[in-house]
């Protein structure tokens, strides 16, 4: 079966796919090119093919339209809807694979890196001794006194000791705005570090957030009580704007702000605003309104905000979870079984579904 591959994939699911499952790959992984292929491009790539595993293409109604043999898509991504129009799909009857928490592990890490660097100053520190603020001629002993040598910066008044001091995590409460793959992961995580847990999240009951160790609450409250805010949650109609200016209001002067989820479930505006009058602590952001941020963007002015160009899931394990779990799900519609993440299991059949139960 003539099979497309535009998104990265590790090289043992392309043997498997190549010489277990029997598949004739032609493989583009994104990785090794300058973008997207056009629209254009890509419906000529798609002449012919029936299995496409896509990373981040746009497979549209119009795409969809104008292909004849697809039979599978699987898409390398959590969230297959944002490049694959999966009603049009489902109305073509082609299944629609995808990865759901394959960057759930590398999420969760990147985002208590992100806590450690806000609250402690450690991008900001890095970024003062690179551009020259607190180099200067070392001192072989600064301690004066005592039966030991303590090399240190200083610690008298406008040293790096006085002015980049920040809170241990121990005893602080976390809030979690969602509580899925990520967000669990987060809280066993912070858990760790002693952290008090909160946690907002619609489709998780108490019961099912204590046995995280995280006490369920409802959003405005989780705003006011947390010292360290994160957010996990995915885009949808419910979540869009789902923290605002009365939200952002709502935390204390010395609460920091965290979001690897991504742009579009805050007001970015709102939020800048409270930084730049210092009514929120610090924020430490990997995602944002506009990607990439332009130069002059005023997020990159303050001090008191990480940024990191949407890092948060480019762990190398991710590419080795997604692609195993896409040919896993391939290899068992091809062999009339039910695969174990797919989006539309509407239009299986019978005869693919027989193993359901």
């Amino acid at each position: 079966m003539k099979t497309l591959i535009t998104a990265n994939m590790d090289d043992d699911s392309l043997y498997r796919l190549e010489n277990d499952i029997g598949l004739d790959v032609e493989y583009h992984p994104i990785a090794e090119r300058d973008g997207r292929f056009s629209p254009e491009e890509f419906i000529d790539r798609l002449d012919g093919v029936e299995i496409l595993i896509v990373g981040f293409e746009g497979v549209s109604e119009e795409v969809l339209d104008r292909v004849e043999d697809l039979r599978i898509i699987a898409c390398t991504r959590g969230g297959p809807d944002a490049n694959v129009n999966i009603n049009a799909a489902t109305e073509r009857g082609i299944p629609v694979l995808y990865a759901p928490g394959r960057n759930a592990v590398s999420v969760a890490d990147f985002t208590l890196g992100l806590i450690l660097a806000a609250t402690r100053h450690i991008a900001h520190s890095h970024h003062l001794l690179h551009t020259g603020r607190y180099t200067g001629e070392p001192q072989s002993d600064s301690a004066s006194g005592g039966e030991r040598e303590d090399v240190t910066w200083g610690i008298a008044k406008g040293s790096p000791y006085v002015e980049l001091k920040g809170p241990e995590l121990a005893n602080k409460t976390l809030g979690i705005v969602g509580l899925g793959a990520i967000g669990k992961r987060v809280a066993q995580r912070a858990a760790g570090f002693e952290m008090d847990l909160l946690g907002f999240d619609p489709y998780v009951d108490a019961e099912q957030m204590a046995d995280l160790g995280v006490e369920k609450a409802d959003i405005d409250e989780l705003c006011r009580e947390a010292d360290v805010v994160t957010v996990h949650t995915p885009v949808t109609d419910s979540t869009r704007g789902l923290l605002g200016a009365e939200e952002f209001d709502l935390m204390a002067d010395s609460t920091y702000f965290i979001n690897t989820a991504r742009g579009a479930i805050i007001d970015q505006d709102a939020l800048l605003a409270e930084l730049q009058a210092g009514t929120l602590r610090g924020a430490a952001l990997d995602v944002y309104d506009e990607e990439p941020l332009p130069d002059d963007h005023p997020l990159l002015e303050l001090s008191t905000v990480v940024t990191t160009p949407h890092l948060a899931g480019a762990a190398e394990e991710v590419i080795d979870r997604h692609s195993k779990m896409v040919a896993d799900d391939i290899e068992a519609l091809l062999n009339e079984r039910t695969p174990e993440h797919i989006a539309n299991d509407e239009v299986l059949t019978v005869e693919t579904s027989g193993d359901r139960d």
